[in-house]
């Protein structure tokens, strides 16, 4: 399903990436199990970070290692932000979709950087491979992103369908009528298999709220 090339085994030796695919989801509106479990873990957020420090957080892993990746591009991490939207401004979950939005807590719960993408609109094999600087692909926005150099990006056999500076893609996208789910962490120097499992499983947690017969197809670290 997922091949690395050579450029990017040999540029980023360590750096991983994760795959969950999910069938059989539904993707709802809205579910009020699903709005507890926002709500529950907005709260432990507030908690967690109540007396957050940019300064000393950046310094956490896996927190350090996106900093360290996106300090190359001279971008901070969105996450981070996202983050900092939440605890210090106290602004609300954004209510999307449920898939969206159970990748997005995961990813405000571990900090691990994560695309959801419609697998039934993906042309495998996949291959994980970096960006010469070069390309262009209409982005989740439906804008055109063009790419920096040696960004890690992930494409099928039509084009990219995501990297980590310029996020998923259009063409990929989750959608109501979407029922299977490529989930994909990128992964950057540093951060171990077991961070990686955990996060996934967490999505497969929160999935599984508005959607219980939703089957777990695969999960793999490459």
């Amino acid at each position: 399903m997922l091949t690395k090339s050579e450029y990017f085994k040999k540029t980023y030796p360590d750096a991983k990436l994760g795959i969950l695919v999910m069938n059989d989801v539904k993707n709802l509106k809205t579910n009020p199990e699903f709005i507890k479990t926002k709500s529950l873990l907005k709260e432990q957020l507030l908690v967690q970070y109540k007396n957050y420090d940019r300064k000393e957080f950046v310094k956490s892993e896996p927190m350090c290692y996106y900093k360290n990746y996106y300090k190359k591009f001279k971008k901070t991490y969105p996450v981070l932000l996202q983050l900092e939207s939440v605890v210090l401004k106290s602004n609300p979950i954004p209510n999307v979709s449920t898939i969206v939005e159970a990748m997005f807590i995961a990813e405000l719960k571990n900090m691990l950087l994560t695309a959801a993408h419609d697998l039934d609109k993906i042309e495998i094999p996949i291959q994980l491979n970096l960006t010469h600087g070069t390309e262009s692909f209409i982005g989740i926005s439906n804008k055109e992103q063009f790419t920096a150099a040696n960004d890690m990006m992930l494409s099928d056999q039509k084009g990219i369908i995501s990297s980590i500076l310029n996020g998923p893609d259009y063409r990929t996208r989750i959608t109501n009528d979407t029922k299977n789910v490529l989930f994909s962490v990128y992964a950057p120097t540093g951060i171990d298999d077991i961070t990686i499992h955990n996060h996934l499983n967490d999505i497969i947690k929160y999935v599984s709220i508005f959607s219980p017969n939703t089957k777990v197809h695969s999960l793999n670290i490459f």
